[in-house]
């Protein structure tokens, strides 16, 4: 069986770190734990072995996925730099490897179901990922990726991620992206 690790980023419960705040104070932790907790929801119910983690230890999220022997890990975020930054991210380790994979898929899916919604992209390698040295990204033995929801930041987009529905419409599109990957490429 396919076992995932969701990964809902910053400190449960926001202490010590809420990660990013909008305009209105919708924290980043808070929708992150409940837009994990839906995939992890909708993973399991597809079948698929899917695990939740929220801790504010990075070291601590990457030694439970790597003891764990998981197969994927997805890390869940809420973007944040301007009042007017818009769209979604999904980003992976430098290099070409199966996470890319991965990451295509989750955007994918992401894509489809909010047309809406700009996909940041650098389209410069023909990928829908972008490339950095984060942390949970390189400290994971598995194919990885970290998902950027909409900006926190951008008063449009903090509505729009304060809304249920559409968290949890993502967290069903970020279920399906796993399938997706887990069918097109682990089977």
């Amino acid at each position: 069986m396919i076992r995932v690790l969701v990964n809902a980023g910053h400190a449960p419960n926001g202490n010590p770190d809420p990660g990013a705040i909008g305009p209105t104070g919708l924290r980043e932790c808070d929708v992150v734990a409940n837009v994990g907790a839906l995939v992890q929801q909708y993973l399991i119910t597809a079948g698929v072995q899917a695990d939740y983690i929220q801790n504010d230890s990075l070291e601590f999220i990457c030694q439970t996925a790597n003891q764990g022997n998981y197969d994927l890990f997805l890390s869940i975020h809420c973007n944040s730099f301007n009042e007017s930054a818009r769209g979604i991210e999904v980003y992976t380790s430098r290099g070409w490897t199966n996470s890319d994979n991965f990451a295509t898929c989750l955007m994918n899916q992401m894509a489809n179901t909010f047309p809406s919604l700009d996909v940041r992209a650098d389209w410069s390698d023909g990928d829908v990922d972008k490339e950095a040295g984060l942390y949970v990204l390189n400290n994971t033995a598995m194919p990885a990726a970290l998902f950027e929801l909409p900006f926190i930041s951008n008063p449009a987009e903090e509505a729009w991620l304060r809304n249920e529905n559409n968290q949890d419409e993502a967290a069903k599109a970020l279920a399906r992206g796993v399938t997706d990957y887990v069918v097109q490429f682990m089977d």
